[in-house]
């Protein structure tokens, strides 16, 4: 909708409006006209207004010119006042204080427009005339302090996988990381709340996956660590972005805020990042600020333009999107590199990495981490504490002997071989962290070890056997059977999978075969299925005896942690 002119909206004024309006501005109101086409007026004006008025209308003209009048009642109203009336400024002149918003509007800052409910709006003749809004975020002084420790993100998600990868990182039932994984952490500073995070981020962008009740490295986790740090940060913010789970869902349970955390999430990353300041600043300060000059940072309007207020907002800023917004501050974002904190977690800046996830800075410097070496004994040395995909996949296959060395033995080379790597893809490992191929004798030396590695697979299978071998034929060929996939034993006998079993049986009866079913057992159900069926039990409020001996009957039937055979 087109906003009228500055001159057009003064010929609509009643004479007592208008007369308000000169008072304001301090003219005749014989010259107001005149008087309003100049800069310096409104810039008088401006200057001389509350910081609350100066924010709303910043904030309205940050937001393309206009915002709803609802948005801009529940920030900067009451408007006591009728706008039906013939003279709705001079009414106001009775109210002894007024608030920002009726401030703005008896100085001719803002008009009503009426359309998808009523909007305040900036004319753009006034616009034009106003200089340009104060930034949203400042800083009074200048500090010099020290950042508080940071948490070395790469290295605990490197111990994070390696423990995932040898089955040691067990989850809850209700999806959180046991306990017992803090304590197998070895770096200082690492909180419950972090490792839960980190967790869930993983699982979120697909480095990790759930398997039962453990969590498992994917292939998708040796590209992330084979990447620039700065691009690992970026995959593990996207991978946040994108989660599913609500932030409170992962502490101590307390009512969240009412606001839908991811929008939240891609906010404080798309939109208040960018405006943090790289000089130490209070954090609640910085708080402050953004209720002061973007208190609907949280609550953008939506595509339908239509926006509503919610129930006791903003009375209740500080405890819903301030509180959410001092969260992320201290948790995802410092999590993440983005942010930092110094004086016991009291002042907050940028950091150079926040800076250019927000784009407005260079790319970091990428220095290549050291390649491993591989010594004629089958040592390999890492000297680079940086080279994360060196050390994770050594991890894999060797033993550490210390902090930078890892043994290559025959063991290691059958377990390896035993949990799935073929002797060249074990080569090839080699190869990469080594950047330089593998010796032919060594490569001799791990083929001899590997052919000792007999692997050995149980699988279920279900068997239709017959005495008569022209039964067996029969139903090979038997159109109306539509035999699934099988393995033909011998003349009598063939193999089925225990999932198709059922079927089979169905048809050949339909089929008019006669068969015997009472040897053929109901599948059994999966590991996955089994730790369903154990934390439904766990959670019945009387466990009987009977209920704690179905426990140890499942305890029993589910696949050792760590055992990938089958």
């Amino acid at each position: 909708m087109q906003i009228a002119s500055l001159s057009y909206a003064l010929e609509s004024l009643s004479l007592s409006d208008r007369a308000t309006m000169a008072a304001v501005h301090g003219c005749d109101e014989r010259h107001v006209m005149t008087v309003l086409q100049k800069p310096a007026s409104w810039q008088h004006v401006l200057l001389h207004l509350a910081p609350a008025a100066r924010a709303l209308l910043d904030r309205i003209r940050r937001a393309g010119g206009q915002l709803p009048m609802a948005l801009c009642e529940a920030v900067g109203g009451p408007l006591r006042t009728n706008m039906t009336t013939l003279s709705p400024r001079t009414l106001l002149v009775i109210y002894p204080h007024h608030s920002p918003l009726e401030t703005l509007l008896m100085a001719g800052f803002v008009w009503p427009v009426a359309h998808d409910g009523g909007y305040w709006a900036v004319l753009q003749d006034v616009e034009a005339l106003l200089p340009s809004p104060l930034p949203i975020l400042t800083v009074s002084e200048s500090l010099s302090l020290d950042a508080d420790a940071v948490l070395p993100r790469d290295e605990v998600l490197l111990q994070v996988a390696c423990l995932a990868l040898e089955g040691r990182v067990p989850l809850q039932h209700h999806g959180k990381v046991s306990q017992v994984v803090l304590n197998r952490i070895s770096t200082d500073g690492v909180t419950a709340s972090y490792l839960q995070w980190l967790v869930a981020t993983l699982l979120a962008g697909g480095a990790l996956k759930a398997q039962a009740n453990l969590v498992v490295p994917t292939h998708l986790l040796l590209e992330w660590l084979q990447l620039p740090p700065h691009m690992r940060q970026q995959e593990l913010a996207r991978a946040w972005l994108q989660a599913a789970w609500s932030e409170w869902e992962l502490g101590n349970k307390r009512r969240p805020p009412p606001l839908d955390v991811r929008l939240v999430r891609r906010t404080m990353i798309q939109a208040i990042l960018p405006h943090l300041p790289d000089e130490w600043c209070a954090g609640d300060d910085i708080i402050a600020q953004l209720r002061m000059s973007w208190p609907d940072v949280m609550r953008p309007v939506p595509a339908d333009r239509r926006w509503k207020l919610p129930a006791g907002w903003p009375t209740h800023w500080n405890e819903e999107d301030g509180q959410l917004m001092h969260y992320m501050l201290i948790g995802p974002l410092a999590w993440l590199g983005l942010v930092e904190w110094a004086g016991d977690g009291h002042y907050l800046r940028r950091t150079p990495l926040g800076a250019w996830h927000a784009g407005v800075a260079v790319a970091p410097t990428v220095v290549a981490p050291q390649a491993a070496v591989l010594e004629p004994d089958f040592c390999v040395v890492v000297p680079d504490a940086a080279n994360f995909y060196a050390r994770f996949q050594l991890h894999r296959i060797a033993d550490w002997q210390d902090a930078v060395t890892a043994q290559i033995s025959p063991a290691r080379v059958k377990r390896a071989i035993a949990l799935g790597m073929s002797v060249p893809e074990y080569s090839d490992v080699l190869a990469t962290i080594t950047a330089q191929p593998v010796p032919a004798e060594m490569q001799t030396m791990l083929r001899r070890w590997g052919a000792e590695v007999a692997q050995i697979t149980l699988s279920n299978v279900v068997i239709l056997s017959s005495s008569d071998v022209a039964a067996i034929q029969d139903i090979q060929h038997d159109r109306r059977l539509h035999l699934p996939a099988h393995e033909v034993l011998d003349g009598t006998r063939i193999a089925v999978q225990p999932s198709d079993a059922i079927g089979v049986a169905r048809r050949l009866r339909q089929a008019g075969y006669l068969i015997d079913t009472q040897q053929l057992r109901p599948g059994q159900f999966d590991d996955a299925e089994l730790a369903i069926i154990d934390a439904a039990l766990h959670q019945l409020p009387v466990a009987s005896e009977a209920v704690r001996a179905l426990r140890r009957r499942i305890a029993q039937m589910r696949t050792p942690a760590g055992d990938t055979h089958g």
